[in-house]
């Protein structure tokens, strides 16, 4: 820090006194070589310091921003704004006090712990407020049914539910203005990368097998809600085949909230996958490993250009109040179900191509991609070293014994950086392997 110098404030006087003030000074100020400057003259607004908070919901994985109106920057836009959540610190609160009371009269979430990002002056120049920019974490279970949030004036304010990662794009694309939005976002994707959960950009890599030409395998990067025209998704069940909570995080819950019919507000109307899958195991749960299931993809047929879903099972239960676990000897089994089962999909509507109008009032389509997860991580025990190497020696095994499959692409999620990693090092392995050489699509 550099030292302290000498500042005479010589007169003080209120020129504007209404929902904030403004005061002129007249002051001289020390120069770096120790002589003091010329009498000066200063405008200052003096405002009261603020409280923001980025708010990030862990159930739904979406950033809850405010979009209002604010009239000094209709300058530059159409006067609306998006903005973390914000309100000014009164007298006898602390900024963290502030801060909950913002999120909770603007949202209706109560907040359990907030994590400082920093303070700074949005506006030296002129301004003598400072900013105390926060992060926390919400569930759907700290939402407060007797208040809806939104506040006062909450006609003039609505607000926004973006994921992260589309988030991130809007803000590569110049659609973000908010500075706290910025500063908050590559804080947290910092945090993430120093974790090893950095959310990824969405990417696709994909290498072609010189022993099956046309045939290939690769990975998508980023969050499963982001990835479109992938033409089948595979979803990793239990032994009960039970989809998990939509307000989960994992991918079942993903898969099971995305394929859903939602309102307006995003509030599930018809749980349209998880209630076919209970449909057709009810009689046989629980089911073997290595079962693979077929669903339709409901909603994500229309949003993300998938034609149905694979559920596969690959862990089993540990017992009684011990949750579940994955056996690594299962996964290379489960990840040939579920691309022989694609397959054999694909073989069934090229025969009912030869009734045009059932494909057409069922629109059934020939899926040439598959997009699988990293089955047998997360509540599986499984770390993802030991799991892609199965994972990618079963889709290679695969093509080499099925040179006539109509199933064409193989791709493997992966969400994190260390996923990815993981990912890119089974590719490097097959393309140095002498057996199984890979060469990069075009």
């Amino acid at each position: 820090m550099p030292p302290l110098r000498r500042v005479d404030i010589r007169k003080t006087t209120r020129v504007f006194d209404d929902h904030f003030n403004v005061d002129e000074l007249v002051l001289a100020y020390e120069h770096s070589d120790g002589t003091m400057s010329a009498e000066q003259r200063r405008l200052v607004l003096q405002n009261k310091d603020s409280s923001s908070v980025f708010l990030f919901n862990a159930d739904t994985k979406k950033v809850i921003l405010v979009n209002h109106f604010k009239a000094p920057t209709l300058g530059g836009t159409s006067g609306w704004i998006t903005e973390t959540i914000a309100g000014r610190i009164q007298a006898y609160e602390s900024p963290e006090i502030a801060a909950l009371r913002a999120v909770t009269a603007k949202t209706g979430y109560r907040i359990r712990k907030l994590e400082s990002i920093t303070t700074y002056f949005p506006a030296p120049s002129y301004s003598s407020e400072r900013i105390h920019l926060y992060y926390a974490e919400v569930n759907n279970a700290d939402k407060q049914e007797n208040n809806q949030g939104n506040g006062p004036n909450h006609s003039n304010r609505g607000l926004m539910h973006l994921e992260f990662g589309d988030l991130i794009e809007k803000l590569k694309q110049g659609h973000i203005e908010d500075p706290k939005i910025i500063i908050s976002a590559f804080w947290l994707s910092e945090k993430l990368k120093s974790l090893g959960r950095s959310v990824l950009d969405h990417r696709s890599v994909k290498f072609e097998l010189i022993e099956t030409p046309g045939c290939f395998i690769g990975y998508h990067t980023g969050p499963i809600s982001g990835i479109k025209n992938v033409n089948l998704w595979v979803n990793s069940e239990n032994e009960d085949m039970i989809m998990d909570r939509y307000i989960g995080r994992s991918i079942s819950a993903n898969i099971r909230y995305l394929g859903a019919d939602r309102d307006g507000d995003g509030n599930l109307t018809e749980d349209i996958i998880s209630n076919r899958l209970d449909g057709l195991v009810r009689k046989q749960s629980p089911v073997r490993i290595g079962t693979v299931i077929e669903t339709e993809a409901g909603l994500l047929n229309k949003t993300h250009g998938v034609h149905a879903i694979l559920h596969v099972s690959t862990v089993r239960g540990a017992g009684a109040g011990k949750g579940v676990k994955a056996d690594i000897d299962d996964l290379f089994r489960c990840t040939m179900n579920v691309l022989i089962k694609a397959n054999e999909r694909n073989k069934k509507l090229q025969f009912l191509r030869r009734f045009n109008w059932i494909c057409e009032w069922f629109n059934l389509q020939i899926s040439r991609s598959i997009l699988i997860p990293i089955i047998g991580g997360g509540d599986g025990g499984l770390s993802v070293e030991h799991i892609l190497p199965k994972l990618f020696d079963a889709a290679v095994t695969y093509f080499k014994e099925t040179p006539e499959t109509t199933l064409k692409e193989v791709y493997f999620l992966a969400f994190t950086q260390d996923q990815e990693r993981a990912c890119q090092k089974q590719i490097e392995t097959l393309q140095t392997a002498n057996k199984l050489q890979l060469t990069a699509a075009t």
